[in-house]
């Protein structure tokens, strides 16, 4: 519903990417592979968001030191803030959808959501997965799918469960940071939650 009031899926899905990375210059063929679409497709909604003064183009200096055409947020859009916590509230991702999806990198115990699952760019953590026989390239697979659809870079943190109960018991910091701040546990088999 919501792709079709924003034109189409991929418009929307551009939209996000630009707002949850306000601050980098991105190439046209970087973005085509980060929100996995197709280049012509992806150019032709680019012209779209730039008419609609959404994004502009920013010359900058790429990795060889060559000057090069990019584009990126444009500050000067009025309702940055007010579109980023629209995008935000309309996720594609529901915690049954992420849930069932990592299921698919190995037999999880627990999972908890954090950082921009829960609008919380502070986090050190966006998401923690605890299991056995976790598959990395799975995970990294599902990683990058969740990515394209929230149109923001994903932080996780993954352990076998032995690793993660002795790292709470000794109070690690990371485990701490995640579950000291907010989250949401959306698997718990461990009973950490009660």
């Amino acid at each position: 519903m919501i792709d079709k009031l924003f034109g189409s899926a991929l418009r929307l899905k551009l939209m996000k990417f630009f707002v949850f990375n306000p601050a980098q210059v991105f190439d046209v063929k970087i973005i085509a592979r980060k929100v996995e679409a197709r280049l012509p497709a992806v150019k032709k909604e680019i012209r779209i968001l730039l008419a609609a003064k959404l994004i502009k183009v920013k010359v900058y200096k790429n990795e060889k030191g060559r000057k090069q055409k990019g584009v990126i947020l444009d500050n000067n859009f009025g309702h940055v803030e007010a579109l980023k916590e629209f995008l935000m509230k309309v996720s594609p991702l529901s915690e049954t959808q992420i849930s069932d999806k990592l299921s698919k990198a190995g037999r999880l115990k627990f999972a908890t959501l954090s950082g921009v699952f829960i609008n919380n760019p502070d986090c050190r953590v966006d998401l923690l997965i605890v299991g056995d026989k976790l598959k990395k390239n799975v995970l990294s697979r599902v990683i990058s799918n969740f990515e394209s659809e929230l149109g923001s870079e994903i932080k996780y943190a993954f352990f076998e469960t032995a690793d993660f109960e002795y790292r709470r018991s000794f109070g690690d910091k990371l485990v701490r940071d995640i579950l000291e701040y907010p989250h949401k546990i959306i698997i718990d088999k461990l009973g950490i939650s009660e």
